[in-house]
């Protein structure tokens, strides 16, 4: 029966009273009240809410009990320090208790319903028990008492009625309601000044109390009083009045002013904090003077010590001060209250009365405090009107100290224990933690509505200190510079403004302070209009800058922060700053400053200093300067305006002679301004450069200064002679500091100015001379006023300037040279003498005067010749070397010419040559000889002394280097057209002459060895000839020059025809890309005809290689060559073979072909193609030849050209014995038929069309019939294994149910075949034993019975219908599967048990499982021993695990059975049905009726090779080889199939020679393994050449690692890479291994002729690994051999152990050829094992245990 539901076992039950502890209830919820007066904040926010105007707080003591009872009161005030309080009572003025709220008293967490008030939890009044435990409450008429029944935890409540009358009028009217609590224990008052504190501030936000006494003993100890100004609306722009989440909506704000008045009884301000008394004052002892000091060293005995000053007497303690003496103070605050929207969704709002068990109000108040001065300034006495000290403090709470440690705090109608981070209380209707000391911000809603009161909060922040600013601000217009005091003061508002709304980190949650700071900034529209202090007042923040010391020397207007506020308001500075709001000084700043203002001297030099800092700045630029000069401007002391942008130039007196009291141009800044800037700055940062004396003298002598009618007399330099010589001073002093260049321009500005004061007057430079060494006394000499001995500097500056210390030359020529008696040693000999007064251009002329006289030999008769005067450079000095060369010389008279005289130096200065220039002694040896002879020899002999930078490349077309020309005559040639090798004149070109240009003088005149590769080439070009001896001798020598520097200019020569060759009838010349070297070994017979052939030798052909002649045709050039000629290529190549080749090298380059080329190649008729013809038909045809291989030996192929359209690629052969004679085949290769595609061959399938004819159809199926669809439905389940990677959309299963696969039986069935070629059609008609067709999706297989049957049939017909896409080798897969015995399938490696019984071995396996989950462990333990003693015992039966791919293999055996105690049967039936098949199979392959065992392994291997003899292995479409079971023709590992290796290309069967040959390379592709570790045994055949592309796809992995290394006699062993101790695993295995290597393994070895080096032995865990090759290495499972044959081999009897090993050896030695499995493999298998099974029978025989 079901079990009982909970309405069931509800209806069954019964009703119990749950039971609280309620002293320990209230105990809990107590001690969540961790604050302090926790009581009174209840007390006073419950009167709050009755409407009380008055409330008062009593303290009793003992005494004052007493005599409150007896109606009188106590005579002294207790000592608040000795006397503890027994009772505390605190009355209120509101309304009285009301029935409901007389019920709600006796109830806990049952709080206030209504949403105006505070009150929440209804858990306020219990705070009471914190203190007592039988409060006691009076209100109107009736009163109430809680007290504990019997002392236990239950809290019982008892009331009662009573008088109405009240002994004391209350403010309201009101009765008074009291609240007395008798003390649990009583105690000292702690803290009364706290408590005072906590009154003053709790008047901040009580809405309805005015006042508030607090009496000890029934004396006032304590008065706190508010009034209460009118409420004003205020209001700002540009502040968002909703909050972020639309919660909340500010609709107003109101300020309303009140003064705070607190009277305190000297009592209670004397119990505040007294410090500790002082201690004693240590006497201070003088430092002895130096003086005593010495007098105290000199006196080294004298015991003396100073006297310590008497110690002052304690001043008279103060008269005693009397505690009853009150003091009034008063306090102004500002209260804002913001009348807030509400507007929640009706889920929020459900969420938050869940919450506070009440609803959200629709309009609720927050208020905040703001108090505009310090407490110490706002405190005033108001009795006497001075200002007077804070007493106790008791406002430090209302207004806290904005550095102090108290905080202001978040108002719940009372204080909570959470601040607000300012220096202003916050109220709201926040939702507190149940103790009311915190704000809940955990709660999800609550949390969101107290984060949206913040952002209020945060409003009303922002709103009061815009508000307070903009007031400032309005005060500040109102005042000038005049009124410092007014501005500080309204500066200092403003930064305590600023401190009051700085939000610090708050406590006990840090996130009212974050959230409140945010709200602050977002709520503002635009927060660059924050307002802010700045030293020029009130301004948005946008346009107050941080204070830089710097600028502000020179921008004094620069609102910046004032220092006060960086010091006192760091906190709100940073934020400021964080927020991208307060920034640096910029330098648009800077020059909108001074743009505003000109700048005095003073100023201007502070800010040409910072200036110059500036520059150092990477973003300074020209563009900067640019504006920063146009913005500045100065003022002088004396008035004057100057632009900084007008100025171009400085002076700078250390750098320069110019003195600051001399009058400047207007473009020179003032030099008090620039006196200390860096000189080097003035250019780089402001663009002025330094005056230069060019720019000052230019100043001087143009108007207005000179020269001008307003030019002032004093200053001219043209009519002062006192300035004129002042200016010349500063000339000379400055002159040698002034570069050359400027100089002259001095001198050229000064040339044509009277400035020079002579004894004649005001000369120009020119005009005046010095004093001295003249030879005339009436010139115009310098009279300079102070000036009396002219020397240094000054003489230097004058004479530059053109001050004449000598007389003109020309002066002395007219009056001295002119009478014609001086030589021109006298001559040489004046000027010598005052050559040091020559000035340049006297210099000047002199060289340019023909004053010299020319050397003339005399006249026959003894005569002299007329005298002629030449200039100095127009001669050459008078020696014979000169002489000897006919050049000009000078005529020096009858002394001796010494070079070294004085006047031969000053005379060569002039000009005089001392050798000829380069030009005219070339022209020289160019000339006439013998002096043509005599030049050369004297510029060989002078040519690195006097012509060290001569270039003979500059002369090349002067003629003066003796050669001999091509025809052997000398003559005179021109650099670059002579050469030194003799070998170069074979191309015509100039030798040079070896006897005087020998290989020094060679190098001096930079005569090459040969001509450059350029003038080679054209040398070649201009002279080609036909001589093919001349060209021979041309070409070696050009093959010197190959590799030199002119290499690219051969290729003049590749598209130039220069090689001779002898053509049939004449000899003609060839371009380099026309011919081709003849080969040596004479490959090129084939085209001998055809392209042109060349051989001029080994050393002429290195260089016509470099020229593009090539070593053979290129394919484009045989392609090209076929194609305009294929008959002539044919016949020449005398065979089609031999044309075939040609043809296979364009397939395998067809990729190189360009498009012009492949178009060629399809439109010409040069393909070769087959026709089949009968041999009795056949005549005597141009092409005959190559045997196709078809076996008919009736027929030949017949081979003609043909373009490839006209061409049909062979891919059903079975068409192409039906129409062979029809069509043009392509040759039957891979790489040819893909050619003969890519130019446009059709296949023949697709020339063909087939129609089926069935005749006679059988209405009913007969056995034959179903035992056929038994058949083939069993042998798809293979094939449809093994060729799954053919898609198809079939499967076995779904074949066997019902009528999805049938088979039809008919009488006969015919097939047409149609053929359409050549405009043509033909017909064949041929008898089919099957064929299949589709019904919808089910498949018909239409069986004849009357033809033969035939598998092959059923496999081509059922390929077309369950595959997608077939090839021939599948159909070829599916009849050798059909065809073949299961035995011989599994033989050959198909996975036949696993196949066909999977279903089966599943269902075994899912029972298996089951019953082991159910039993025990033991006896899971106990089956798991059986299970494993049976699968040794089966392991013969069974398919053994799988190879390196996943393939399984097992012995021949005809039993299928698995039983343990059969299995010593099978093996011996097994090994002696395999010995007998080998014995009889050895002798009867000759026997006309070979024993079925032979015939199936022949059809095994011999099969096998009759298909390759027949041509079996061919190509498909990607060059793999199809075998006769096709690329599907083994099985893989998990279903995929790895491609088939490309095979050898073979148009002929294959002979038997080739097939050893390919398993000889397979045996040699074995090697041994060189690693030690073995991380994936599906590395094949990687290293091997034979290897394919893919390998054995297997995910039977081996993890090996090498424990034994191989030796001379030993095997290497392998063990798991994860075992742990190699020693331990192998302790009991190694035995088992020497037995598998030496009894199995090295004999075997022997048998393929392999090294035992090759052979590795391995030992795994599980696994179905029995062997693998990786790489060339074979490697052997010897877990296999130990369950297998270890047993056998002990007892003698290793003959089965060889056989099983021998054949998984060679199947991994056929993995060396082939990594598929695929019938290639299979084939390679095959043929290893034939080819070696006669070395294993010996083996054999001497295994046998006798």
């Amino acid at each position: 029966m079901p079990p009982p539901t909970r309405e069931d076992l509800w209806s069954s039950g019964r009703d119990e009273t749950v039971e609280v502890n309620q002293r320990a209830l209230i105990d809990k919820i107590l001690a969540r009240y961790s604050g302090e007066h926790t009581i009174f904040r209840e007390l006073l926010q419950n009167a709050d809410d009755a409407g009380a105007q008055h409330v008062q707080v009593k303290f009793y003591t003992q005494a004052g009990v007493d005599a409150h009872e007896r109606g009188g009161a106590s005579s002294t005030l207790p000592d608040v320090k000795k006397d503890v309080m027994v009772r505390w009572v605190v009355t209120n003025d509101g309304i009285p208790f009301r029935p409901q709220d007389w019920q709600r008293l006796k109830k806990i967490a049952e709080g206030n319903p209504d949403e105006k008030l505070v009150g929440a939890f209804g858990v306020g009044f219990y705070s009471l028990f914190s203190v007592c435990d039988d409060p006691f409450v009076q209100s109107g008429d009736k009163w109430m008492g809680f007290y504990w029944k019997d002392g236990g935890d239950q809290l019982f409540a008892r009331s009662g009625d009573m008088s109405s009358a009240q002994s004391e009028p209350s403010t309201s009217g009101n009765p008074w309601t009291s609240f007395t609590m008798t003390q649990r224990e009583p105690s000292l008052l702690e803290g009364p000044l706290d408590l005072a504190r906590f009154f003053v501030t709790s008047m901040s936000f009580t809405r309805t109390i005015r006042k508030v006494d607090m009496l000890v003993d029934d004396f006032k100890v304590l008065e706190v009083s508010k009034s209460v100004n009118p409420k004003t609306a205020v209001g700002r722009r540009g502040l968002r009045d909703t909050s972020t989440n639309g919660m909340m909506k500010v609709v107003g704000v109101d300020k309303t002013g009140m003064v705070i008045t607190a009277k305190v009884m000297k009592w209670l301000s004397a119990t505040g904090f007294t410090p500790p008394p002082l201690p004693p004052p240590v006497p201070v002892y003088s430092k002895p003077t130096k003086a005593l000091a010495s007098i105290f060293s000199s006196s080294f005995f004298n015991r003396s010590s100073s006297t310590p000053a008497p110690i002052e007497p304690p001043p008279p303690p103060p008269p005693p001060e009397d505690p009853l003496q009150i003091t009034v103070l008063h306090r102004e605050i500002e209260l804002f209250e913001a009348e807030v929207k509400v507007t929640v969704s009706p889920a929020f709002g459900r969420e938050l009365e869940r919450a506070t068990k009440k609803p959200p109000p629709a309009r609720m108040p927050v208020s905040l405090v703001f108090s505009r001065a310090d407490d110490a300034e706002a405190t005033i006495d108001s009795g006497e009107g001075k200002v007077a000290k804070d007493v106790g403090g008791v406002f430090s709470g209302l207004s806290p100290p904005l550095d102090g440690d108290k905080s202001a705090k978040v108002f719940i109608g009372q204080a909570t224990g959470q601040t607000t981070g300012i220096g202003g209380h916050l109220s709201a209707r926040f939702i507190p933690t149940v103790e009311r000391e915190s704000i809940d911000l955990v709660d999800r809603h609550v949390s969101h509505w107290n984060r949206e009161l913040l952002w209020v909060g945060g409003y009303l922040s922002r709103m009061i200190y815009e508000l307070e600013l903009l007031d400032l601000q309005a005060q500040w217009t109102k005042t000038s510079v005049s009124d410092p005091a007014i501005r500080a003061k309204i500066s200092a508002k403003g930064l305590h403004a600023l401190r009051f709304f700085t939000f610090r980190p708050t406590t006990p949650s840090a996130v009212v302070g974050q959230e409140m700071e945010s709200a602050f900034f977002l709520c503002a529209s635009d927060n660059k209009t924050f307002p802010i202090v700045s030293s020029a007042g009130i301004l948005p923040v946008r346009d107050v800058r941080m204070p830089n010391a710097e600028l502000q020397k020179f921008l004094p207007d620069l609102p910046v922060l004032t220092s006060a506020t960086i010091e006192e308001a760091a906190r709100p500075i940073a934020r400021l700053r964080e927020r991208s709001l307060l920034r640096e000084v910029t330098l648009d700043d800077v020059i909108k400053h001074l743009g505003a203002r000109p700048l005095s001297e003073s100023e201007m030099i502070v800010a040409l200093q910072w200036w110059q800092t500036l520059a150092n700045s990477d973003g300074y630029n020209p563009a900067v300067r640019s504006r920063l000069l146009d913005a500045a401007v100065l003022v002088m002391d004396n008035g004057k305006i100057v632009p900084l942008s007008m100025m171009q130039t400085v002076v700078r007196p250390q750098s320069s002679s110019i003195p600051t009291d001399m009058p400047l141009p207007p473009h020179t800044l003032p030099y008090t301004i620039t006196k200390d800037l860096k000189g080097t700055s003035l250019y780089p940062v402001f663009g002025w450069t330094e005056l230069s004396l060019l720019q000052y003298i230019t100043f001087l002598i143009n108007p207005p200064m000179s020269n001008a009618p307003e030019a002032d007399s004093e200053t001219d330099i043209r009519t002062s002679p006192a300035f004129a010589e002042r200016v010349l001073a500063m000339l000379g002093r400055a002159w040698q500091s002034v570069s050359a260049n400027q100089q002259s321009a001095i001198a050229l500005e000064l040339k044509d100015v009277p400035c020079i004061p002579t004894k004649a007057g005001f000369k120009k430079p020119g005009e005046a001379y010095f004093e001295k060494n003249l030879l005339f006394d009436d010139l115009p000499t310098i009279a300079l006023p102070n000036t009396k001995q002219i020397k240094g500097g000054m003489e230097k500056m004058l004479l530059a300037i053109g001050v004449r210390r000598t007389v003109d030359l020309q002066l002395v020529f007219s009056r001295l040279v002119g009478g014609g008696t001086w030589s021109c040693q006298d001559l040489m000999k004046y000027l010598v003498s005052v050559k040091d007064t020559l000035t340049n251009e006297e210099l000047a002329r002199l060289r340019q005067t023909a004053a010299f006289p020319l050397e003339q030999p005399p006249m026959e008769d003894g005569s002299k010749l007329p005298l002629v005067r030449r200039k100095p450079h127009e001669l050459y000095e008078p020696t014979d070397a000169m002489r000897s060369l006919g050049l000009p010389l000078l005529d020096w008279g009858e002394g001796k010419w010494k070079s070294n005289s004085e006047e031969a130096k000053m005379i060569l200065t002039l000009g005089l040559r001392k050798f000829p220039p380069i030009d005219v002694l070339l022209g020289i040896a160019a000339g006439r000889p013998p002096t043509n002879d005599k030049a050369l020899r004297y510029l060989l002999a002078h040519i690195s002394t006097q012509y060290p930078t001569f270039d003979p490349n500059a002369f090349s077309g002067v003629a003066f280097i003796p050669a001999t020309g091509p025809d052997g005559k000398s003559l005179l040639a021109k650099p670059g057209e002579v050469f030194t090798n003799w070998a170069c004149a074979i191309l015509g070109f100039a030798v040079a002459d070896p006897s005087i240009i020998t290989a020094e003088n060679a190098a001096k005149l930079r005569i090459p060895t040969d001509p450059p590769t350029e003038s080679l080439v054209t040398a070649l070009l201009s002279q080609v000839t036909k001589d093919v001896d001349l060209a021979r001798r041309i070409f070696e020598y050009m093959a010197t020059r190959v590799g030199q520097s002119g290499t690219l200019a051969l290729g003049r020569l590749q598209n130039a025809p220069f090689i001779p060759a002898r053509t049939e009838k004449e000899g003609r010349l060839f371009k380099p890309s026309d011919v081709y070297f003849s080969s040596k070994d004479g490959n090129d017979e084939l085209f001998r005809t055809a392209f042109t052939f060349i051989d001029f030798g080994d050393k002429a052909n290195v260089f016509l290689k470099y020229c593009g002649v090539r070593s053979e045709p290129s394919v484009k050039d045989i392609a090209l060559l076929l194609v305009r000629s294929p008959e002539r290529m044919l016949e020449q190549a005398g065979s089609p073979e031999k044309y075939l080749d040609q043809l296979r090298l364009l397939a395998a380059n067809w990729t190189k072909f360009d498009i012009s080329t492949r178009t060629a190649m399809k439109a010409a008729p040069f393909l070769l193609a087959s026709r089949v013809v009968p041999v009795k038909r056949s005549g005597k045809k141009l092409l005959a030849g190559l045997s196709g291989g078809v076996a008919d030996e009736e027929y030949e192929h017949h081979w003609v050209l043909c373009k490839a359209s006209q061409a049909a690629r062979v891919d059903d052969i079975i068409l192409m014995q039906y129409f062979g004679q029809r069509i043009l085949a392509a040759p039957e290769e891979q790489m040819l038929e893909e050619f003969y595609e890519h130019l446009g061959a059709n296949r023949l399938s697709s020339l063909v069309r087939v129609e089926y004819i069935p005749h006679g159809v059988s209405s009913t199926p007969s056995s034959a019939a179903a035992a056929l669809r038994q058949h083939v439905l069993e042998r798809l389940t293979i094939f449809l294994a093994e060729a799954r990677r053919r898609p198809s959309d079939y499967t076995v299963e779904w074949l066997s149910n019902g009528d999805n696969f049938t088979v039809l039986e008919v009488r006969s069935l015919q097939a047409r075949y149609t053929l359409r070629y050549g405009g043509s059609e033909y017909q064949h008609s041929e008898t089919l034993y099957a064929t299949a067709n589709k019904k919808g999706k089910s498949v018909v297989l239409t069986v004849s019975t009357t033809a033969t049957p035939d598998d092959y049939d059923i496999a081509h017909a059922l390929c077309n219908i369950l595959l997608k896409s077939h090839k021939a080798d599948d159909a070829l897969l599916l009849n050798s599967i059909l065809s073949t015995p299961l035995m011989a399938l599994k033989k050959r490696g198909y996975n036949v048990d696993r196949i066909l019984n999977r279903q089966r071995e599943d269902r075994l396996r899912l029972r298996a499982e089951a019953v082991r989950d159910r039993e025990k462990a033991l006896e899971q333990e106990t089956q798991d021993r059986q299970s494993q003693s049976q699968s040794i015992g089966q392991v013969q039966d069974q398919p053994p695990p799988a190879y390196d791919d996943g393939r399984r293999r097992s012995s021949v055996s005809a039993s299928g059975k698995s039983a343990t105690g059969a299995s010593t049967d099978s093996s011996e039936s097994r090994k002696l049905g395999l010995l007998e098949r080998l014995r009889k199979g050895k002798s009867s392959r000759n026997m006309d009726q070979p024993e079925a065992g032979w015939d199936e392994g022949k059809r095994g291997i011999l099969a096998e090779l009759e298909r390759l003899k027949a041509g079996g292995i061919e190509r498909d479409a990607n060059g793999r080889i199809h075998g006769m079971d096709g690329p599907s023709g083994g099985p893989s590992n998990g279903g995929g199939f790895a491609a088939p290796r490309p095979a050898v290309h073979t148009a002929r069967p294959s002979d038997l020679a080739n097939i050893r040959s390919t398993v000889q390379r397979a045996l040699d592709a074995s090697r041994p393994e060189t690693g030690t570790q073995i991380s994936d045994s599906r590395q094949a055949v990687t290293n091997v050449p034979e290897s394919q592309d893919t390998y054995c796809d297997t995910t039977a992995a081996a993890n090996l690692i090498l424990a034994v290394a191989g030796g001379p006699d030993s095997l290497a062993i392998w063990v798991p890479r994860d075992t742990a101790d190699w020693a331990e695993f192998l302790k009991d295995k190694l035995g088992i291994c020497e037995s598998f290597t030496h009894g199995v393994i090295v004999p075997l070895g022997s048998v393929f002729r392999l090294s035992h080096a090759v052979f590795n032995v391995f030992w795994d865990n599980d696994g179905p690994l029995i062997a693998f090759n990786r790489g060339g290495a074979i490697f052997c499972n010897a877990r296999y051999f130990a369950a297998w044959h270890n047993a056998s081999l002990q007892r003698g009897e290793r003959s089965d152990a060889l056989i099983s090993w021998y054949f998984s050896i060679a199947h991994e030695l056929a993995h060396n050829l082939e990594s598929a499995h695929n019938s290639s493999h299979e084939f390679y298998f095959s043929s290893i094992a034939e080819e070696y099974l006669t070395r294993l029978m010996p083996l054999l025989g001497a295994g046998e245990k006798r």
